[in-house]
């Protein structure tokens, strides 16, 4: 309702459960979250509220003792901020540095100690790294020598070591990681630009290329192919 006054300003008087200038919030506290005897107090011109919390009490709603140990023992060290989660439980969230339930220990992977692109964790004050394959060592800084174990290259393939990992030098013939697999020189071919590949022996080809023009048009109908892509 629309209450106006004798020199012609007014005011909206409001329903129950509503409230704002024009009535246009509905009021936060109808439905109070207050716990523990806390008291909801409206904030009308902007529709929230918030709570007045009795003595003994605090958070948002009211709803944790100011006997938790967040307040009474202060559990989180090293500055860290401690998060109340129920009436007896928290959680602390550590500053940089400092790692640990109570943020007790000093955060040992700060300084990334752990190498080739191993995982580093904190226990207690020290660091523990997970290697990727191919690596070891406390800090995963040693590179393991695959070749090192037989077996690795087959029908007498040399194995070359590398950083985290290994490749074999195949003998003619032989082809694939592990030199398992017969060698055909034209499968697949390794000839390109519309290149047929022809076998010349056991272990060599040669590859008959396009004349030049016929080149030049196939090259010329993929670049346009391309562009209409585009």
């Amino acid at each position: 309702m629309c209450v106006t006054y004798h020199n012609g300003t007014g005011y909206c008087k409001c329903p129950e459960g509503f409230l704002g200038e024009y009535c246009q919030h509905r009021d936060p506290c109808e439905k109070n979250r207050c716990q523990n005897g806390g008291t909801c107090v409206a904030q009308a011109m902007l529709g929230k509220a918030t709570c007045r919390c009795a003595s003994g009490f605090t958070g948002e709603d009211c709803q944790y003792s100011t006997s938790h140990p967040c307040f009474v023992s202060r559990p989180c060290l090293n500055g860290g901020t401690c998060h109340m989660l129920s009436r007896d439980t928290y959680e602390c969230t550590c500053q940089v540095g400092f790692t640990g339930k109570e943020c007790q220990w000093t955060d040992a992977c700060l300084s990334h100690p752990c190498a080739n692109g191993s995982t580093c964790t904190t226990v207690a004050n020290q660091f523990s790294c997970k290697c990727l394959t191919g690596f070891t060592g406390q800090k995963c800084e040693t590179d393991v020598n695959e070749c090192d174990i037989p077996g690795h290259c087959q029908h007498g393939g040399t194995c070359l070591n590398l950083p985290g990992s290994y490749q074999c030098q195949c003998p003619q013939g032989f082809t694939g990681q592990h030199c398992d697999s017969l060698y055909v020189p034209c499968a697949p071919s390794p000839c390109v630009n519309g290149g047929t590949c022809r076998q010349t022996g056991d272990f060599t080809f040669e590859c008959n290329c396009l004349p030049e023009t016929v080149r030049n048009k196939r090259n010329r109908a993929l670049g346009k192919r391309q562009a209409s892509l585009e």
